[in-house]
């Protein structure tokens, strides 16, 4: 059965630790929130970090967790009904979870392009379009796409930045646009086809153009604020803790589109401020 509870939620994947536990943290003392979930694949983990928070935040925000695994469909499927039987609705989205192999990692880079699609790109989009539709029930709704500066345009040939960028790209074309460099990564000829170097560098373009193809849409309804942001190198486990920013900074980039006032759709924020893609 379905209840609707009062006060705004947020929801924050990949929370348990890292950036995405400081956005969360961040979150609960806007004293904009009384519900935070971590949406978070290790459960023994958001267990610790719930408790962990609760403990910094005011009585009136309650903290709890779901479990996800970003780039599994059932997870997807499971986690939104789980969010509109205990919720009703989402007020705020962050879609944090993500994932890069290391650079140390021995794994071909054919073979990591598709894992890595399938959970940084195919994986927030899908989880997104499943939650849509609770968040749009949301009071002031929100969706920050958490991105990076890896995803910069100017890795594609012209050609290709004019497809990415374009403001009439569709969903439907920018998932074949990443087919196709994975059809290419898988052929050897990415580099000779205009892509860039990174599966992880094109997997976050694809949000950022993901973020813009989704603002457009929900722009012409009026109702909810999508962007993306780089939260910078952090001192993560995704960077070795070779990162030169503290999480705690880098998550305010996500948390500044989530939280202020007016906020505009469709951009990509960095060092605290809208940035260029």
């Amino acid at each position: 059965m379905m209840s609707t509870v009062s006060g705004r939620v947020a929801v924050v994947t990949g929370s348990n630790k890292g950036i995405g536990y400081f956005i969360a943290l961040q979150l609960g003392l806007s004293n904009l929130f009384e519900h935070v979930l971590l949406a978070c694949r290790d459960e023994s983990r958001a267990a610790d970090a719930v408790a962990s928070l609760q403990a910094q935040l005011p009585n009136k925000v309650k903290v709890s967790s779901a479990s996800l695994t970003l780039g599994n469909t059932e997870s997807h499927r499971a986690f939104a009904k789980q969010m509109e039987e205990s919720f009703g609705k989402v007020d705020v989205l962050v879609n944090n979870a993500g994932f890069a192999f290391k650079g140390s990692d021995s794994t071909p880079f054919k073979e990591q392009c598709t894992p890595t699609l399938d959970i940084n790109f195919r994986g927030t989009v899908d989880l997104t379009n499943r939650l849509l539709p609770l968040i749009e029930k949301g009071t002031d709704p929100r969706v920050v796409n958490v991105a990076s500066m890896a995803g910069r345009l100017a890795q594609l040939s012209p050609e290709l930045q004019s497809k990415f960028s374009s403001n009439d790209l569709t969903m439907a074309e920018l998932e074949s646009l990443v087919d196709q460099f994975e059809t290419a990564v898988h052929d050897g000829t990415q580099k000779d086809k205009g892509w860039g170097s990174s599966n992880y560098g094109i997997s976050k373009l694809a949000v950022i153009a993901a973020t813009k193809v989704w603002a457009r849409e929900y722009a012409n309804k009026g109702t909810v604020s999508i962007n993306c942001c780089c939260p910078g190198y952090c001192k993560t486990d995704m960077t070795s803790a070779k990162g030169v920013r503290d999480p705690a900074d880098g998550a305010k980039n996500a948390v500044i589109p989530a939280t202020m006032e007016n906020p505009p759709t469709g951009q990509f924020f960095e060092n605290f401020k809208v940035g260029q893609w």
